[in-house]
């Protein structure tokens, strides 16, 4: 049955201190009370593309469902003083939950869906435990903030921080400032003038003038000067968000992620916390995963400067149905108890790049992947044979002053920057990338599950960072990412109570997130070793000074070791 469908404007939602958050609320239009699904977004209920990238509400309220898109506190037509990321959002979410399941249109039965912040908020109205709550589907969604949102493995993703503030929140925020006209227009003036001149912004030093915003001006993203004070996670970066507590959902998700999004990570912990640590068995045995081959918020086939086919685009997904299709299947089994067969699909979905096709699999990572090193060699080798004892190391200089510039990945960066993969000829024949090349391979190479690295290398700094990226090189010898990993010295430092003093031979871990692909017979793996990747992250002034305060820098002679003490390697889930 298919309704007509209505739209009620900045409907007020009261929170329990008296804030009013306001929401569209698009429903049937025949009376009668219908199973409810909430987003809550900090980008403006009014804009089509952000509210409707995965689940179009107008076909969702024709199909029997009410969908309450809502703006959270302090933001567009929401009440509130000062936005801050997620600070607000865990009690916020438990009252809309509340306040949608009491509605008269209602039945009383609540799912919570959402892509990237709006994913976060999802997990964080599932944490609440409220008994209305039935399902969740949340699209690429952070779950640590220190992890997942703005740093990675002790690095700031300096691209994203400052042009998610820039250009998402801080034109919202100096316009709702109460500032009079001309002072209003110099202000946002200035501020569209350093977005137009991003490659410059990022350059200047120190890290914490390039706001473009002034520190008097309390209304304006007063949340990117309090970032900067936390380069290592902390007490306060872990009070923020989801992180990790999967004990509290007691309701089942269906997690859509990408393998070139920038939170792959955070929705492969959510998986495998709902799968071990859900708070009830009816969570832990339906929560399901599908990841495509795509980048964060686009879902079609082509990604990067690679055309996965049309079987990959979120638009015809399988050549079964779109996101919007796949996503009223689980809400309507989970929230109105029809039998739609999402339950008996399988667990997880995957997109296999190179063969370009999708897989069911019963869990993840599979249980018959073989974590399998592979070895960085002399003369530019990589391949399963170790090395010999008596190789000597390989070495570039990292220049924070001329750090090497980003190309391709799992970005969220201005459209001038790529995202996905990508040909890395532009940064391959720079003096400070190391790359090592297998022989072409006699057979295909399936490659699923995570990916990781150990380096044996040392700096002549007191701190500073590594990067590698795993790369195929296609029959065309184009040399594309598959995925990446970086680490800050200091950071792992930090975190497993280890020291080193420069010069030290040290082995640095680096979590490379994930892949599925297939590598075919007669084409090569590549690895790739740098210490920057700019301005994706920021660079390491390799003074040991944090980033956000160094004012100096100094370049660092780094050696990467590969022989029979020191086997740098990349660990590859072979199936």
């Amino acid at each position: 049955m298919s309704f007509s469908v209505r739209v009620d404007k900045n409907v007020d939602v009261p929170m329990g201190d008296g804030v009013v958050l306001r929401a569209d609320v698009y429903r049937p239009a025949q009376e009668g009370t219908f199973p409810v699904l909430v987003q809550r977004t900090p980008y403006n209920k009014e804009m089509w593309l952000v509210v409707a990238p995965t689940l179009d509400p107008v076909r969702a309220a024709a199909a029997g469902f009410v969908v309450v898109i809502q703006d959270v506190r302090a933001r567009w037509a929401s009440e509130g003083e000062v936005f801050f990321p997620y600070r607000d959002e865990e009690p916020d979410c438990a009252d809309t939950i509340a306040w949608a399941a009491a509605q008269p249109w209602s039945a009383g039965v609540v799912g919570c869906y959402g892509l990237s912040y709006m994913g976060g908020n999802t997990w964080l109205g599932a944490a609440s435990g409220h008994p209305s709550l039935r399902a969740i589907s949340p699209t690429t969604a952070p779950n640590s903030f220190y992890q997942n949102n703005f740093w990675r493995d002790g690095v700031m993703q300096l691209a994203t921080v400052i042009s998610w503030a820039l250009r998402l929140i801080g034109p919202a925020a100096l316009i709702r400032s109460g500032k009079q006209l001309p002072e209003l227009g110099a202000r946002l003036a200035e501020l569209a003038d350093a977005l137009d001149g991003f490659d410059a912004l990022v350059r200047e030093q120190p890290l914490n003038a390039l706001s473009a915003g002034h520190k008097e001006d309390e209304a304006f993203i007063p949340f990117l000067y309090e970032l900067m004070k936390h380069p290592v996670p902390d007490e306060w970066t872990d009070s923020i968000l989801f992180n990790d507590r999967h004990e509290s959902v007691k309701v089942p998700a269906l997690i859509i992620a990408g393998w070139y999004d920038m939170l792959l990570g955070a929705d492969l912990q959510h998986y495998r916390g709902m799968r071990e640590r859900g708070g009830t068995e009816l969570a832990r045995e339906n929560t399901r995963m599908i990841i495509g081959p795509w980048s964060h918020a686009m879902f079609l086939n082509m990604v990067g400067q690679v055309d996965f086919g049309f079987r990959s685009s979120g638009l015809f997904m399988d050549l079964k149905e779109d996101l919007t299709t796949l996503q009223l299947r689980w809400f309507k089994r989970w929230l109105c108890d029809e039998e739609t067969g999402i339950d008996q699909d399988a667990r997880v979905k995957v997109f296999v790049q190179g063969v370009n096709r999708w897989q069911d699999e019963d869990d993840w990572p599979p249980e018959r992947m073989r974590l399998t090193p592979w070895y960085l060699g002399a003369d530019g080798r990589f391949g399963s044979a170790l090395p010999s004892a008596d190789e000597k190391p390989d070495s570039y200089v990292y220049d924070p002053q001329d750090p090497c510039p980003t190309c391709g990945g799992t970005l969220l960066m201005p459209p001038q920057y790529t995202p996905g993969p990508v040909d890395q000829a532009p940064v391959m024949g720079r003096r400070d990338v190391l790359v090592y090349t297998s022989a072409p391979l006699e057979q295909d190479l399936k490659l699923m599950g995570p990916v990781r690295a150990r380096l044996f290398a040392s700096t002549s700094a007191p701190d500073t960072d590594w990067v590698i990226k795993l790369c195929e090189v296609g029959a065309d010898g184009k040399t594309m990412n598959v995925c990446d990993g970086v680490v800050r010295a200091s950071y792992q430092c930090a975190r497993s109570g280890q020291t080193f003093t420069p010069g030290e031979v040290v082995e640095w871990q680096l979590d490379m997130l994930a892949t599925a692909i297939v590598i075919g017979a007669g084409l090569r793996l590549r690895v790739l070793v740098s210490s920057s990747d700019f301005p994706r992250y920021d660079r390491n002034p390799n003074t040991g000074e944090p980033a956000a305060e160094a004012s100096t820098t100094v370049s660092a002679l780094q050696r990467v070791y590969h022989n029979e003490r020191y086997p740098s390697q990349i660990i590859l889930p072979v199936v």
